[in-house]
């Protein structure tokens, strides 16, 4: 078996996507739909995979795909696994795709290494359009597996299963994601102003390191989906919660804007959240007034819990993917030459 260090590979052997960080002898990857593309001529395929001391229910999960076809799942039960990817009869080339469907605020997953018996050939560049995803566990895929009023386990997470990658998949988008459950734009679900999205964004995984800032020109999206007020919407009883979140989601924009000139922003909010997207829209038509580009708004209707069910108190895979239609309908209507 020939052995390939991930950490010391250049780009184009073992292709990562996603916000990934480089510590130690590893490849971090912590967002939801984090990945790493490799092409094989071989007949076996694994790789050593490192995670942190989890609780069984929060153990990160896995999903590998060859030649775009899902081939099986893997949920990481130590701090390090030696994990077998794919087996064929004979040495043949094949794409081999592995996806982090679990987010980072739960667990990471250290790519170690990659053995084949016989040799990694070169992943050609993704040139698609680049999108980003900002938002809490909706855009994660939160509960989406789950029964209606299940109680908590990331076994019950697929952010393959989210409106975000159904919207992906159907646009052709290189996407990235920045989305952590129960954070919000200026509080969390509990009412906490620490654990909010505009904290985290400017590190690579603010849960595995708050030292290692991302470098904005390294992903260039040219469009950015954001969900967040869901969360926030508790508080909003209390008029400096309100102020705050407005003032926050205004400055965040701004932060946006700065960091990618040219992309075009959606803010979208409703599906867990009925009667906050008039404050949504309240901001974008005041950085819109004031001079900002591209920037839009869009209210999602609040899931429809009588035909398309309930999963841990979210969205089904069924309201996910009628949300993912009426954003690139809308998007179609931003752009009608797409």
């Amino acid at each position: 078996m020939n052995k390939y260090s991930a950490y010391q590979e250049p780009a184009e052997t073992i292709r990562f996507q996603g916000r990934v960080l480089r510590d130690r002898d590893m490849v971090v990857m912590g967002y939801t739909n984090s990945s790493f593309t490799i092409r094989a001529s071989a007949s076996c395929v694994r790789a050593v995979l490192r995670t942190g001391e989890n609780d069984p229910i929060n153990a990160p999960g896995l999903r590998v795909y060859v030649d775009d076809i899902a081939t099986r799942e893997i949920v990481l039960s130590g701090t390090e696994t030696d994990v077998l990817l794919a087996e064929f009869p004979k040495k043949e080339e094949h794409v081999i795709r592995v996806v982090k469907i679990t987010e980072a605020a739960m667990s990471f997953v250290g790519v170690v290494s990659v053995e084949v018996d016989g040799e990694l050939l070169a992943v050609p560049e993704d040139t698609r359009t680049k999108a980003l995803f900002i938002g809490d566990s909706i855009t994660c895929g939160y509960g989406v597996l789950a029964a209606p009023e299940a109680e908590y386990t990331i076994r019950d997470e697929d952010g393959e299963l989210s409106y975000s990658a159904f919207l992906a998949k159907d646009m052709k988008w290189n996407a990235e994601w920045v989305s952590v459950s129960g954070h919000g734009m200026f509080v969390d679900y509990k009412g906490d102003e620490e654990d909010i999205l505009p904290r985290e964004f400017p590190y690579t995984n603010w849960f595995y390191s708050k030292e290692t800032r991302e470098d904005y020109s390294r992903f260039k999206p040219e469009w950015i989906i954001i969900n967040l007020g869901t969360n926030d919407q508790g508080s909003f009883e209390k008029p400096y919660y309100l102020a705050g979140f407005k003032s926050r989601y205004e400055s965040f924009l701004c932060t946006l804007r700065i960091a990618y000139p040219d992309a075009k922003i959606i803010c979208v909010l409703g599906t867990l959240a009925p009667g906050i997207f008039p404050y949504v829209r309240e901001v974008v038509d005041r950085v819109c007034a004031a001079g900002m580009k591209d920037v839009y708004a869009l209210e999602l209707p609040f899931h429809d819990v009588e035909n398309d069910g309930m999963a841990a108190g979210h969205p089904t895979a069924v309201t996910h993917a009628k949300d993912a239609k009426r954003i690139e309908e809308f998007i179609r209507t931003v752009m009608p030459e797409l």
